[in-house]
């Protein structure tokens, strides 16, 4: 299983030098050379608005109390995401839009349970005031 391992992580890179070349003999060497500097571009801008983004989004998610694997699971994609989109390669750039895509997970660890229609709360009975004169005889 290592070396399963080891020869997939050195047949990565043959793999995206081969898709820019596939890329730039289909639609031409000036549009791949645009390609791989607007994913660069693209890439190093998510990453520097990055904090902002992490701060606003844990910010929100313990404001509604749902500070929880799903929440850190998108900051963590969007992170790898950005890397995968400096990285020159059109396998890279695809695996990074498809991290992008607005995933929605059944999952519910840390997240608060669903409203399921009970409400908790104290009560007392009061008896209502008869407002009814009384005469007593």
């Amino acid at each position: 299983m290592p070396y399963l391992l080891f020869g997939l992580l050195l047949a990565y890179p043959f793999f995206e030098v081969m898709s820019l070349i596939w890329l730039a003999d289909t639609i031409g060497g000036a549009w791949t050379m645009l390609w791989v500097i607007v994913s660069f571009a693209l890439g190093v801008l998510m990453l520097r608005h990055h904090r902002l983004a992490v701060g606003l989004k844990v910010m929100g998610d313990m404001r509604r109390g749902q500070v929880g694997l799903n929440s850190l699971l998108g900051i963590a994609r969007y992170f790898i995401a950005a890397i995968l989109l400096i990285i020159p390669g059109l396998i890279s750039d695809v695996i990074a839009l498809i991290l992008l895509l607005p995933w929605q997970s059944k999952s519910t660890i840390g997240q608060p349970k669903a409203d399921d229609g009970i409400i908790d709360a104290e009560y007392r009975r009061v008896d209502p005031i008869d407002d009814t004169p009384r005469i007593d005889r």
